[in-house]
């Protein structure tokens, strides 16, 4: 969550600015934090990832598996948390959906990548954890 979080924020700034501004990447990155955290709680994002990825028939612990149920986890947490963060930084305004276009694929592109890159580090500190 945190990782999607500081990628989005950064990513947003550049885009909206072209530079980042410290003590505005530590704000986006809280409320990014707070709402995926708040979405997750709500939507099953996890569960609706793994059945995707089964029923295209990838094999669990696969890199196959992990791309497909990523695509739908991902879809669901950028959809959301760009949305919310582009709402809280423009508000409701007749641009609103054309400034969340704007960011929207680039976002979910390079949320996609470093959600992959980090699901297995996260998958091991995991099993660390729940070792102990």
């Amino acid at each position: 969550m945190l990782a999607l979080g500081m990628t989005m924020s950064i990513v947003v700034q550049l885009l909206n600015t072209g530079k980042v501004a410290l003590i505005t990447f530590f704000i986006m990155t809280l409320e990014s934090f707070v709402i995926n955290f708040i979405t997750a709680l709500i939507i099953p994002a996890n569960k609706f990832g793994n059945m995707f990825a089964k029923k295209c028939g990838a094999k669990e612990n696969t890199l196959g598996f992990a791309a497909l149920s990523n695509l739908i986890i991902n879809g669901i947490y950028v959809t959301v948390i760009s949305f919310t963060m582009t709402l809280i930084n423009v508000g409701f305004v007749p641009g609103l959906f054309v400034a969340w276009c704007h960011v929207y694929p680039i976002v979910f592109v390079i949320g996609y990548i470093v959600s992959l890159a980090i699901t297995p580090l996260a998958f091991k500190l995991t099993i660390k954890i729940v070792a102990k």
